[in-house]
């Protein structure tokens, strides 16, 4: 009986683990690529701080803020630069930061797929936008987490380990399916190859 419940005990935390799995991707701020495949933040919410007083805030909320502080491991104030940020994740939710802007992940995969956008100003008034806006659409890598445009060409050299895939998508002769197609592709892509968080 002894030997039954010291077993037990054992196998618990095993079993905990197994049930509860790490969340990916990991909630936070991210200075680096490998930071975030690697599901370490460099900072968490907790340390962040608002410029403007709010107890209640969202990790978007204060990446949109004028001047962007967080609290060392001492818990002193400091000020972090938005060009020193890779990118940040909130509720599964992924924000990379490109061209002085975050822009949001739509499609989260092995070879996620987002909308670079950027406002146009006109008369250089910065307070007078266009409501057109400079737009890609662009892939991102999850494995070297280099960036390419999204066309069947790019898409063509990201798949290249999957033969069946990369046989059926090159086998499409017409340029104008290729290009209706490509979406549908790589959601089946990433069905076949799922990404999470890297062990090392």
């Amino acid at each position: 009986m002894k030997n039954f419940l010291l077993t037990w005990l054992l196998l618990l935390p095993m079993l905990t683990l197994a049930q509860n799995p790490v969340s990916y991707p990991v909630d936070g701020v991210y200075s680096s690529f490998e930071a975030f495949r690697n599901g370490k933040p460099d900072l968490v919410k907790s340390q962040l701080i608002k410029s403007v007083q709010q107890i209640e805030f969202t990790i978007k909320q204060w990446s949109t803020t004028e001047n962007l502080f967080y609290a060392d491991a001492q818990g002193n104030k400091q000020m972090l630069g938005r060009d020193s940020i890779w990118g940040f994740s909130e509720s599964g939710v992924v924000h990379i930061f490109l061209g002085k802007k975050f822009h949001k992940i739509h499609t989260l995969g092995q070879i996620s797929y987002f909308l670079e956008s950027y406002p146009v100003i006109r008369n250089m008034a910065p307070v007078v936008t266009d409501t057109k806006a400079a737009s890609y659409y662009r892939l991102l890598d999850m494995e070297t987490g280099e960036l390419y445009d999204y066309n069947p060409e790019s898409f063509l050299l990201l798949i290249e380990n999957d033969e069946a895939l990369h046989a059926e998508y090159k086998a499409i002769s017409s340029a104008k399916a290729r290009k209706k197609k490509l979406y549908s592709f790589l959601e089946r892509y990433n069905k076949a190859h799922p990404f999470g968080i890297r062990t090392e």
